[in-house]
């Protein structure tokens, strides 16, 4: 770990045109200082944004904390990866005067190697700690292994894998996701209706994750329509290009005419609701995340909801966890789910402008 050059008591003196002492007497509530010097000592500290107690504790701790973010690629801005690692650049600005800096690192969905790459870059820094998303479970597993043998501390966002000795998991409860989605769409369709629970999926994602989300929408209709099931299909397709997408689910259709109700797993729920619209089927749909398309189609009508996970709050919570990690020695819970939110047309404004005002 580096000595940090970025805090001193000296920045505070300087911009209070006081002595260091008298700022070390302020920050640690010793000695007498005068009203006016106290008052200026504040002042400089507030408009500098700095924190005294949080400022008093990294000083005394002398170090430089280096935490690495490894998220997938985004493919633009409203790409639903580029959303937590938003959240996480808000919170690293807050917190980089602290001795505290966040490296991000990318890695493309369509290529296991370029995960590879990336662990490999992460481990020659030898950070103090590692959050990241663990999509490709095989090579997930092998970075894990050289985690833990460096005693190198990490945290998993958006997915989870069991059993691991990760500090916490950030991100949604999958599987209640999933229930959620089951109750939200058995509103929405007849009792004889099929459904389809689709799952459009970019190279090799935690397969782990979707079975969840999955198990939980199967739960629902386990429980509460044990009676009269609907007959409910699952349906894979390996590729988020349009027209493969578009192809697939013709042919789905062609064999299976009656669905009336499609759950997508993930945050691609725009694009069979652009096919939908193209071939002018009333069809129902479901789906995760506000990402741009998604909510073009929410706002027309062909997508009847979407389920927010939180992503910039999960990209905040997870720098902050490192942060009282290493600042406070708190060690956070072993789980810490995201809000669960439900977006319809009608509240979609609201929600977009209560979140830009809170984050």
């Amino acid at each position: 770990m580096k000595r940090t050059q970025k805090i001193t008591i000296q920045d505070i003196a300087r911009h209070a045109n006081v002595s260091p002492g008298t700022v070390d007497r302020v920050i640690h509530d010793r000695g007498k200082v005068s009203p006016e010097n106290e008052q200026k000592i504040k002042d400089a500290i507030e408009k500098l944004n700095y924190n005294p107690n949080l400022l008093a504790r990294t000083l005394a701790l002398g170090k430089h904390f280096t935490v690495c973010v490894f998220f997938p690629k985004s493919i633009n801005s409203q790409d639903y990866w580029s959303l937590p690692e938003q959240g996480v650049q808000q919170a690293a600005t807050g917190y980089k005067d602290f001795g505290f800096s966040v490296e991000s690192f990318f890695y493309s969905l369509f290529d296991e190697s370029s995960f590879e790459e990336q662990a490999r870059k992460i481990l020659q820094i030898n950070p103090d700690g590692v959050v990241f998303a663990p999509l490709f479970e095989k090579e997930s597993l092998m970075f894990i292994k050289e985690l833990n043998e460096r005693n190198i501390p990490y945290a998993f966002i958006d997915a989870n894998i069991p059993d691991q000795n990760n500090i916490t998991y950030i991100g949604p409860d999958t599987k209640r996701s999933g229930y959620m989605s089951g109750k939200l769409l058995h509103s929405l369709v007849g009792v004889d209706d099929d459904i389809l629970v689709l799952n459009i999926v970019k190279g090799m994602e935690n397969s782990t994750n979707l079975t969840r989300i999955e198990q939980g929408f199967m739960d629902y209709y386990a429980e509460k329509c044990a009676e009269r099931k609907p007959k409910i299909s699952s349906l894979i397709i390996h590729s988020t290009e349009e027209d493969i997408v578009f192809r697939e689910i013709t042919k789905f259709y062609i064999k299976n005419p009656n669905i009336k109700g499609v759950f997508v797993t993930n945050s691609r729920a725009h694009l069979i609701a652009r096919y939908h619209l193209y071939h002018d089927l009333n069809i129902r749909v479901i789906g995760f995340d506000l990402v741009k398309e998604n909510i073009e189609y929410l706002n027309n009508g062909r997508i009847d909801c979407l389920i927010s996970q939180s992503p910039v709050q999960q990209g905040i919570k997870c720098v902050k966890t490192m942060f009282d990690l290493f600042i406070y020695n708190s060690k956070p819970q072993k789980i810490q789910s995201v809000p669960l939110d439900i977006i319809i047309k009608e509240n979609i404004d609201f929600y977009m402008t209560f979140q830009l005002e809170t984050n």
